[in-house]
């Protein structure tokens, strides 16, 4: 089914890629990463963290900040990616 899928659509399509993109949607979603390690049945966090790297600083500093204003605080600090 993945094969054809593939060939139909020109796009990697494998186990692998749809659980390392399963994890990093999760996480940029903002689920912890315990939890996506329950959901996709990892049994180590090493691979979930290996597959949520991939969520830049960017990101996660945009999620942040929803946060902050979901909860009515104001972030303080201002953080900037280290290069």
């Amino acid at each position: 089914m993945l094969y054809r899928l593939q060939e139909r659509t020109g796009l990697n399509c494998n186990p692998h890629t749809f659980k390392r993109t399963f994890a990093s949607n999760l996480h940029r979603a903002g689920l912890d990463v315990e939890h996506i390690m329950r959901l996709g049945g990892w049994e180590s966090l090493d691979m979930v963290l290996r597959y949520t790297r991939s969520v830049r600083f960017e990101e996660s500093l945009r999620l942040y900040r929803s946060i902050c204003r979901i909860i009515q605080l104001t972030p303080k600090l201002v953080v900037s990616p280290i290069d």
